[in-house]
C-alpha cells in the first residue's frame, strides 16, 4: 500500500491536482470517458501521473465546446494521426476565438472612449481641432430620406463589413456632401454610411484627410441637428475657412447609453481649408 500511495493518487488527490470536483471524476468514469487506472476490491480508486495529461486534454477540449461524447469517441479510437488532425482543428478554432476576443476587446475600449468623449463634450459650440488621417469603410447611400431606407442601408453596410471580416463594429457614421447641407427636418441627403478602421488593410477605403476640422456636438438627436449644421458652417465661413467636400456625422451617445432616439448626441465635423 505504501508503494501505491507513492505512485498513485486517490480520487480526492487527483481532483485537487486537476482543479476539479470529485463528482466530475465519478461522472467521467460513469460514462466511460475517463476511469481510474486501478480500482481495488475494497472500492478504492487510484489514478496515475500518466493520466494527468489525458485529463488536461479532456478539459481543454471541453473548454473548446467539444461534446463529451465526441471526446470519448476520439479517445476510444485514438492514433497519432487522429491526434494530429484533432490538434490542427482545435488550433484553428483557438485562433478564430482569439480574433473574436480581440474584436470584443477593441469594441469595449473604443466604445468606452467614445462614451467618455460624449460625457465631456461641450455641446452646441464650434471648436477647431487638428485631426490625423482616418480610414473609413464606406457603402454608398442612395435610398430615400426615410427611416426604412436608412435601416436597409445600415443593414447593407453591416453585411459588407461582415464580408470583410469585421464583426464587432463599435459604431457607424455617415457623410453628407457640404453642397447638400441639411436645412430642416430629420431626413438628410446622406452620401455614405461608414465604419472607421485602424489602417489601410481593406479595399476601397475612403480617406478622411488630416488637418483642421470644425467640430460641433449636438444634443437631442437628429430632429434638430440641422441647426448645428448651420451653426458649424456659418462659424467656419465667418472665420475665413472653406469647407471640405463632406460633413462627417458620428453618433457619440446612442441607445446603449441614452434612453430614446431624441436624447442621442451627434458629433458633426468638416475639414476646413483657408
Amino acid at each position: 500500500m505504501n508503494l501505491m500511495k507513492q505512485n498513485y493518487f486517490t480520487t480526492g488527490e487527483f481532483a485537487k491536482l486537476c482543479h476539479v470536483k470529485k463528482q466530475t471524476l465519478f461522472h467521467y468514469d460513469d460514462i466511460g470517458l475517463f476511469s481510474p487506472e486501478i480500482i481495488k476490491e475494497n472500492g478504492y480508486r487510484y489514478y496515475s501521473y500518466q493520466q494527468i495529461e489525458v485529463f488536461e486534454i479532456i478539459s481543454m477540449l471541453k473548454e473548446l465546446d467539444m461534446p463529451l461524447k465526441e471526446i470519448k469517441q476520439y479517445l476510444d479510437t485514438r492514433t497519432p494521426e487522429s491526434l494530429i488532425q484533432l490538434l490542427h482543428e482545435k488550433q484553428n478554432e483557438v485562433e478564430n476565438k482569439i480574433k473574436e476576443l480581440e474584436w470584443i476587446k477593441n469594441y469595449i475600449i473604443t466604445k468606452t472612449d467614445i462614451t467618455e468623449e460624449g460625457l465631456h463634450a461641450a455641446t452646441e459650440r464650434v471648436s477647431y481641432v487638428e485631426m490625423p488621417e482616418e480610414y473609413l469603410i464606406t457603402t454608398d447611400y442612395s435610398g430615400k430620406p426615410d427611416d426604412k431606407s436608412m435601416a436597409a442601408a445600415i443593414t447593407k453596410h453591416y453585411n459588407y463589413c461582415h464580408d470583410l471580416g469585421l464583426y464587432m463594429i463599435h459604431s457607424i457614421g455617415s457623410t453628407i456632401r457640404t453642397s447638400d447641407m441639411p436645412t430642416s427636418g430629420i431626413y438628410y441627403s446622406y452620401a455614405h454610411i461608414y465604419t472607421k478602421v485602424s489602417g489601410r488593410i481593406y479595399p476601397d477605403l475612403h480617406i478622411k484627410p488630416a488637418g483642421t476640422f470644425a467640430v460641433i456636438y449636438h444634443r437631442n438627436g437628429f430632429n434638430t441637428a440641422f441647426e448645428s449644421y448651420k451653426t458649424l458652417l456659418d462659424d467656419l465661413l465667418q472665420k475665413g475657412y472653406t469647407p471640405g467636400e463632406y460633413f462627417y456625422e458620428d453618433t457619440i451617445l446612442d441607445e446603449l447609453s441614452m434612453c430614446g432616439y431624441d436624447n442621442y448626441m451627434i458629433k458633426i465635423s468638416v475639414h476646413c481649408k483657408k
